[in-house]
This record gives C-alpha cells, sequence and structure tokens, in this order.
C-alpha cells in the first residue's frame, strides 16, 4: 500500500458515493502514512484520523483477530507467495458471510 494505490481507491470511492449537498462525509482511517500525504485529492471526503494505537476503535483489527484466531493458529508462511495463495480463502469466508462480518466489526455502545 502506498500513496498512489490509496489515491486510486479515493477515485473509485468518489464515483461509488457521490458528494451529498449539505451533509458531511467523513473518511475514518488509522495513521497510516499513505493516508496523511499532501499529495492526495479528496474530494468531498473530510480525512478524520482515529487516535494512534487505538484498535478498538478501528474495527478491521477485530477482523484480523478473528482471521488469525480462526484460520491462522498454527500458519508459518516461509515465502510472501505462500501467504498470497493461502489468505484469499479466509478472507472470502467473511464476504459471503456478512453476518458473521458486521458482529465481529460492530461497535458497541
Amino acid at each position: 500500500m502506498d500513496t498512489e494505490v490509496f489515491q486510486i481507491y479515493l477515485d473509485e470511492l468518489t464515483k461509488a458515493v457521490p458528494k451529498s449537498e449539505g451533509k458531511r462525509q467523513l473518511l475514518i482511517m488509522d495513521n497510516a502514512s499513505w493516508h496523511k500525504s499532501a499529495q492526495l485529492h479528496w474530494y468531498h471526503f473530510e480525512p478524520t484520523y482515529l487516535p494512534p494505537y487505538s484498535p478498538d476503535f478501528n474495527p478491521i483489527e477485530r477482523l484480523w483477530l478473528r482471521l488469525k484466531a480462526d484460520w491462522f493458529w498454527d500458519f508459518i508462511a516461509h515465502s510472501s507467495r505462500t501467504y498470497r495463495q493461502t489468505l484469499p480463502g479466509p478472507l472470502k469466508s467473511f464476504i459471503h458471510d456478512s453476518p458473521k462480518t458486521a458482529s465481529i466489526c460492530s461497535i458497541q455502545k
């Protein structure tokens, strides 16, 4: 991941989520360096950053914990190729079970 790839994401997000007049459109992110590049064009989105070291506020962190517990508890990747070949299956399991994924990633009040 880098600034160039993240800009492509912003470009595609803008097409998928048009500007909504009279409403703030926040994009909440962690503090990755590519999220803070001065070169980024944010369109109509307002970048908002999570506090540093706050995994409880970042739902994807809970998803990664569940992936590790369910699929990778005894997995050792001896190469990046092995990891790239293994990761799609577990990720697809979350994509195809959206209620489970939503429950893992929800933030309880």
